[in-house]
């Protein structure tokens, strides 16, 4: 076995691991810096499974998406080196016609409350939120990422009621046929606050968006009233899969 093919199955496990937005930017940072194999192998891995960690790096994804073929330019700077890495597209000799449009199959996308204290200001400021709006109508107006198949949405610190009034997922792309969403809560967040908002999931009287092309639909960490909203609006589930989740970092 080739080093690139042995590299691909390590570097998409650590991927695909339950990291921080901070440890995120880590690993993309790093892996433009160890060495050639390690970016290409890793640039092929982060195009097909994104994870946006940022408005900026949301973006970025989008110029990507357009862009034309390129090759990888070095610079001495880490972070410059990063956007290098995600401007090109996969070396020539590992895969010639892929692209970042083609080769992205799913995304994922953190929405985290910045105030672990909604209370004090009476709603939870959720910044990611609007960045998966914008996000999600601009795929669908440019018809981008024909190949994307999983929309993989994960709340932290957040109430469950968000995912309803969502405007951008009025304009989830036709392409997309699983829609995964998990909730969590970190150490940050208040034990009773916690156990407040688990409280407070009720049926939803108003939904901003409907899913007629969701087939399959994944729950964590939301309870019954939750699952039963979404497959209001997304009729054509199949397939649900649904976990408890657990309080996590």
């Amino acid at each position: 076995m080739n080093s690139e093919a042995s590299l691909d199955p390590i570097l998409s496990a650590a991927w695909h691991m339950p990291l921080s937005i901070a440890e995120r930017i880590t690993f993309m940072r790093s892996s433009a810096l160890v060495n050639s194999t390690w970016a290409d192998i890793f640039n092929l891995v982060a195009l097909r499974d994104v994870y946006i960690p940022s408005a900026a790096f949301s973006d970025h994804f989008l110029q990507r998406l357009c862009a034309q073929p390129t090759t990888v330019a070095s610079s001495s700077g880490s972070f410059e080196r990063l956007l290098d890495c995600f401007r090109s597209l996969a070396r020539p000799h590992i895969q010639p016609t892929r692209t970042a449009n083609l080769a992205c199959q799913s995304l994922t996308i953190q929405i985290t409350n910045d105030d672990v204290y909604p209370a004090k200001s009476g709603h939870m400021r959720l910044p990611m939120g609007g960045v998966l709006d914008s996000l999600l109508e601009t795929l669908d107006a440019w018809s981008l990422a024909p190949n994307l198949r999983r929309l993989s949405i994960e709340y932290v610190d957040t109430g469950f009621e968000d995912i309803f009034n969502r405007v951008g997922l009025a304009a989830l792309p036709p392409q997309i046929t699983h829609l995964d969403l998990r909730y969590s809560f970190s150490d940050a967040m208040p034990i009773w606050l916690v156990e407040s908002l688990r409280r407070k999931q009720q049926r939803q009287r108003r939904f901003g968006w409907t899913a007629r092309g969701v087939t399959r639909l994944s729950v964590t960490g939301a309870g019954e009233s939750t699952i039963t909203d979404l497959l209001f609006t997304c009729p054509n589930v199949q397939t649900l899969g649904r976990e408890r989740g657990s309080v996590q970092t």
